[in-house]
């Protein structure tokens, strides 16, 4: 019997860290708030919706390095405190996280940021107490489901003009 897959999400003021593990054999990926953020302020692009893409996206590729699949079945909630596109704070709880018919197991399976409207209340730092967490207040809770099929892999840049493309 092959050990069982887990899945680990962490964030902290300026990154949000997905690691798998099987065994010994792990995968390890970081998205850089900073930087995407600032990307994403400066070119006008949606800021949640993004950052959700670019999430689902990392979670995939590093999934895929130690356990190759052909679909990824995420399932999450998704909680803002307003419509998606004025929200300025947001969660992913994940719920369930599948490579083909591989259940992984979740470690950290909340995923916390605020202050996503504009560079000044960004710098005032990310949710850091789990009752500031905005389940308790939330306005807009979102089951999201999605299955998403193995692609080839794209280079940064590749991706950002993707996402252009798709915003515009």
């Amino acid at each position: 019997m092959s050990p069982e897959p887990i899945l680990v999400i962490k964030d902290n003021d300026s990154t949000i860290g997905i690691r798998v593990r099987i065994g010994e054999e792990f995968s390890e990926h970081e998205i850089q708030l900073n930087v995407m953020l600032a990307y994403y302020w400066d070119n006008d692009l949606p800021v949640i919706e993004n950052l959700v893409d670019l999430f689902e996206s990392a979670v995939k590729r590093t999934i895929n390095e130690v356990l190759p699949h052909e679909n990824l079945l995420l399932k999450y909630n998704l909680i803002t405190d307003d419509e998606i596109k004025k929200a300025s704070r947001f969660e992913i709880h994940l719920l369930e996280v599948k490579a083909d018919d591989q259940i992984l197991r979740l470690d950290g399976k909340i995923l916390a940021l605020k202050g996503l409207t504009s560079k000044e209340d960004y710098s005032k730092g990310k949710i850091e107490k789990e009752e500031d967490l905005i389940l308790s207040n939330s306005k807009v809770v979102k089951l999201v489901e999605k299955n998403i099929p193995t692609e080839k892999k794209v280079s940064f840049k590749e991706f950002a003009k993707q996402q252009r493309l798709k915003n515009s």
